[in-house]
């Protein structure tokens, strides 16, 4: 009797065994075999815009583990995915958040990226790669992002048309810095407005805009003329309303820094004000802090 309620418990044991190993089998490979996000090789399969032609300069700080997860982040947002599973195996928090940021100062035409979900540490220590996946958010769902680039697209080329017609990238850079305060004027957002003020949005549509809307306004349009520019800032500080971003631009080999946001608050009698446009940093950086990696000049 004894013999037989061993051979019986041995017989479910290895049944068992197999039920998991089969288990753990299917789930492994079903999550090993995730699909790469890839950039679309038709570009007119963005339902918005294509993410081509800009100038990614934060992306090139970037060690080479974290450029694929900007790639990949950076596609999965142009392409309105809900959430995607990253190549990686391992990478910090920290490093995660620095390619995010990159993001965001590199590609300003992304106005509807909100924020995302993912564990502290992305890691492949499990069978199954559970903890793989990265969750985004929206600003904007996909037919509200249509809607607004539709609304704002108007204002914008009529602004890169113009550039376009002046003799010089010196004089494209000005009309530009010029156009960007004569259409707009320095207006704090409510909690209800924050989507569109932290983001190209508020300063091609209603005009009212914040110190984003200036800085990713300048970065979008000087990405449509050819011209080298980063948006660059001072944030996380205790007080958020000293949070800033400006841009620098490259002007005939050399960096300059320009404050838009500041030349608007200080225009005086209808005249527009150059304290900070066009700056090196040793003059710039007086009553601004620098963010660390910008160009030198």
């Amino acid at each position: 009797m004894k013999e037989k309620i061993i051979n019986f418990l041995f017989i479910i044991i290895c049944i068992a065994s197999l039920v998991l190993g089969i288990y753990m089998f299917v789930f492994y490979n079903a999550a090993d075999k995730t699909e790469i996000v890839m950039a679309y090789e038709n570009i007119n399969d963005y339902p918005v815009y294509d993410g081509r032609n800009v100038y990614e300069y934060w992306k090139e700080t970037l060690n080479e583990e974290q450029q694929i997860l900007y790639e990949e982040i950076k596609e999965s947002y142009l392409q309105f995915k809900n959430d995607f599973s990253t190549q990686l195996n391992e990478i910090s928090t920290k490093e995660f958040q620095e390619v995010y940021s990159a993001i965001l100062l590199d590609h300003a035409e992304i106005f509807w990226l909100d924020s995302y979900l993912a564990p502290k540490k992305i890691t492949d220590y499990n069978a199954i790669n559970t903890n793989k996946k990265i969750q985004l958010y929206y600003s904007y769902s996909l037919d509200e992002a249509k809607n607004v680039k539709n609304r704002i697209e108007t204002k914008y080329n009529e602004i890169i048309e113009e550039a376009k017609k002046q003799d010089n990238d010196f004089k494209k850079i000005k009309y530009v810095h010029d156009k960007l305060i004569e259409i707009s004027q320095y207006h704090d957002y409510t909690d209800e407005e924050k989507d569109s003020y932290q983001s190209i949005v508020s300063i091609f549509d209603s005009g009212n805009t914040v110190c984003a809307g200036y800085s990713y306004g300048f970065k979008f349009i000087m990405d449509k003329l050819g011209i080298k520019s980063i948006a660059t800032r001072d944030i996380g500080n205790e007080d958020e309303s000293k949070n800033h971003i400006w841009n620098m631009v490259e002007l005939y080999g050399k960096w300059y820094n320009l404050d838009i946001t500041w030349d608007n608050k200080i225009e005086k009698e209808g005249r527009i004000s150059y304290n900070y446009f066009l700056k090196k940093n040793d003059e710039f950086y007086t009553d601004h802090r620098m963010q660390k990696g910008i160009p030198t000049n």
